[in-house]
């Protein structure tokens, strides 16, 4: 199996054995409308995808690998992967243009080398996350990002509301969806971005998954709140797994969860 080349929290690298049982077996097209690392499309590796998400820093970095990785590695594996050069990449304003392979390298960089695998931006939009000492694991070898890049080409990579993906999906496709955990008793602190799923995102998510069951799609969801969804989506099959959850900042609040999937199909 190629390996994704960022780290992502809330990754769901350690459930692969689960997802990939539990998904279909036949399918037309796989999209992923929270793509994070992509874990699951490199462990199926379908012929045809749409991996989307709305952090468009996290979709510039894929475009550009799959576009021009040449380009995107004469950055990142040149830089010293040092504190003061991270905090110094770190401050510097992402560019706004369509065609960033600076910004997708820098993104690739920070991901790599930042706390934890965190993406969190403060209230203007800038990530924010500090340097990770000792605990960024190893970095990517040129081979690595080349073979991603290679999976890549079997995808369209779009940075679109998961809503706007799931319009998108036909008969016959397989849609995997991994929101983010919501809890409506926390403040919003950024993580993934300031526009990424919340708790009020629930009922637009059912609505949308139901519309898309009943042109013959074929939905898998991971979430921690599967229940709520299933009072909704009354036929779907709910299935669990123990996961340890990986988001928090220190290893006292990363606790073994239940990690629920919801599934519209046998």
């Amino acid at each position: 199996m190629t390996k994704p080349v960022i780290r992502w929290a809330g990754s769901k690298r350690k459930l692969l054995p689960k997802l990939a049982q539990l998904s279909p077996k036949n399918y037309n097209r796989y999209i992923e409308p929270f793509c994070g690392s992509a874990c699951l499309f490199l462990e199926l590796e379908p012929a045809k995808a749409i991996l989307s998400d709305s952090n468009s820093a996290l979709i510039n970095s894929y475009q550009k690998l799959k576009s021009d990785p040449s380009k995107v590695l004469s950055f990142v594996l040149r830089w010293p992967r040092t504190k003061d050069f991270y905090y110094t990449l770190r401050a510097t304003i992402p560019s706004e243009s369509k065609d960033d392979v600076f910004g997708a390298a820098r993104f690739l960089y920070l991901n790599r080398l930042c706390f934890n695998g965190v993406y969190r931006e403060n209230k203007s939009g800038y990530f924010n996350v500090p340097y990770a000492e000792s605990r960024s694991g190893q970095f990517p070898t040129e081979k690595e990002f080349l073979e991603f890049s290679k999976e890549l080409q079997k995808a369209e990579i779009v940075c679109s509301d998961f809503g706007e993906s799931l319009d998108r999906s036909e008969k016959d496709d397989f849609v995997y969806l991994d929101p983010p955990y919501s809890y409506s008793e926390q403040r919003h602190r950024g993580e993934y971005g300031y526009n990424v799923f919340t708790c009020d995102d629930e009922e637009r998510l059912i609505k949308k998954v139901s519309e898309a069951s009943e042109r013959g799609v074929k939905i898998l969801i991971s979430y921690n709140k599967a229940q709520r969804l299933r009072k909704k989506l009354v036929k779907w099959h709910l299935s669990y797994a123990p996961v340890r959850r990986s988001v928090a900042g220190f290893s006292k609040h990363r606790k073994v969860v239940r990690e629920f999937q919801l599934r519209n199909y046998v």
